[in-house]
């Protein structure tokens, strides 16, 4: 009798045991498809969320209609030769622009080198609203000219306030996004390159300064247009908005010469903005000595 209790209890203890092993092996398999099912939705996530061009160029866009103002330092660089003649330019300004009312003030230097003659200037612009005309007052080493146009989507002072809707988006569509990530003023930045047109570059940084504000001689008023030329651009990762412009026109600003038969010599034509702050700039107002003493 206690024999055949033992080998019962044997057995029940062998069926409760497997029992257990049983429901263990569940749960572990369970907890493993849990495990799977979590690394799945992060990695789909993480591929949802992958940035790219498109992604960062609409998200600053976005971004900059929110922005109400901006300021910039730029430096213009360029070097051409033509036979024995060297000439060089040289410039700097700081360039600030609101959004409502639509004004711009930039304020710097030139310097133009030609063989062993150099020459400097003070420069200084005002663009605001005037009777519903585009107005401009610029001044150079306090001798002040007003000019009034049409309001056009090349003729502004500093960068235009929809940078990356130029063309409705398309201009910038095939840009890349490099790997190597890059910091502009202590912050991490996306990079991204490629190329636009004359017309597209005339469109986000004004057709003055990308015609060298006329103190280059162009081989033809509108030759600039339909080159493709490369730019970069430096993104801040956190806020989404640019934070560094790189246009360097050189090589094809040598073929440009070169299409048209001239000697001239392009060694470097190179034009670096940087976004300083953003919505700290004050309401830009024209003082009344230089609307007086404009001519």
């Amino acid at each position: 009798m206690w024999k055949a209790f033992r080998v019962k209890q044997s057995l029940e203890n062998g069926i409760t045991e497997e029992k257990n092993k049983s429901g263990f092996r569940k749960k572990l398999i369970s907890v493993q498809l849990l495990i799977v099912l979590v690394a799945v939705m992060l990695f789909c996530s993480g591929c949802a969320g992958k940035m790219n061009a498109k992604k960062i160029f609409r998200q600053s866009s976005e971004n900059m209609q929110k922005v109400t103002s901006s300021a910039n330092h730029v430096e213009l660089a360029i070097q051409m030769s033509d036979i024995l003649n060297l000439m060089e330019v040289n410039m700097e300004m700081d360039l600030e622009n609101t959004t409502e009312p639509p004004a711009g003030h930039a304020k710097g230097t030139a310097r133009v080198t030609i063989k062993d003659s150099e020459v400097s200037a003070d420069l200084e612009l005002y663009q605001v609203e005037e009777d519903g005309k585009q107005v401009t007052y610029s001044g150079t080493n306090g001798s002040w000219k007003k000019e009034s146009a049409e309001g056009s989507s090349e003729n502004h002072l500093g960068i235009d306030g929809n940078i990356f809707a130029q063309e409705g988006g398309k201009a910038l569509e095939s840009f890349h996004l490099s790997e190597q990530e890059t910091t502009v003023n202590g912050k991490a930045c996306y990079q991204l390159y490629g190329d636009v047109t004359g017309t597209e570059l005339m469109g986000l940084l004004g057709k003055e300064m990308v015609e060298a504000y006329h103190l280059v001689n162009l081989p033809e008023e509108d030759a600039i247009r339909n080159l493709k030329i490369p730019v970069i651009f430096d993104i801040y990762k956190e806020e989404l908005l640019p934070a560094k412009i790189v246009v360097d026109m050189s090589d094809v600003m040598g073929d440009l010469y070169k299409s048209y038969g001239e000697t001239t010599k392009v060694n470097l034509y190179s034009i670096v903005l940087q976004f300083t702050d953003y919505n700290k700039v004050d309401e830009i107002h024209v003082p009344d000595e230089i609307k007086n003493s404009a001519k």
